[in-house]
């Protein structure tokens, strides 16, 4: 009797682990064999979340202005004005498709409006979705952003698209035990 409750107990705590372990998420990188496997158009792109593999730094600069002015002293003062614009996007951070371009192109979005979105694509077929940018020159792209011109700083053009996987496995087992029979 101990035997079978022994058994019966091992049995359960078999389909419990296998249960919990199959229904872990999975972070893995988004492909063009994925979104093909499981027919993501663009409704089911526009409601997954995406993530971004590692940092992003956006960068933008303006010359200002050159100015002269002479003090009440008489010193001549020249001064030159200047902007640097950074954006980043830390690794990790979510993000949701705001539209699909051209079938293997997807504007993603990691901040609030919609019009701030980075396209991440593989029109070559190769394999994941990778950053893209219009141009490229020593390791920098070149980008619109929210209606205005950044540079990808080096070591934003490994960066790729990543969405959790969550597989259930569904088993059912059940266990009869035979009672016997005995002749009328």
């Amino acid at each position: 009797m101990k035997s079978n409750l022994l058994n019966q107990s091992i049995l359960i705590l078999s389909v419990g682990v296998v249960a919990i372990f199959s229904s872990c998420q999975n972070t893995i990188p988004f492909t063009n064999t994925v979104r093909t496997q499981y027919n993501l158009d663009e409704a089911k792109l526009k409601k997954m979340q995406f993530y971004v593999s590692s940092d992003i730094m956006l960068q933008r600069g303006e010359a200002g202005q050159n100015s002269q002015e002479l003090d009440k002293d008489g010193k001549l003062i020249i001064s030159t004005s200047a902007s640097l614009d950074n954006i980043t996007v830390d690794g990790k951070t979510p993000g949701v498709c705001v539209k699909v371009l051209d079938d293997n192109k997807l504007a993603v979005s990691f901040f609030d409006s919609d019009d701030q979105y980075l396209i991440f694509g593989d029109p070559n077929n190769r394999g994941r979705y990778n950053l893209m940018g219009a141009e490229w020159t020593d390791g920098k792209g070149k980008i619109n952003f929210g209606g205005k011109v950044y540079y990808i700083m080096p070591g934003g053009a490994g960066a790729y698209l990543k969405f959790e996987m969550k597989k259930i496995k569904d088993y059912k087992t059940s266990t009869t035990k035979a009672k016997g029979r005995k002749v009328n």
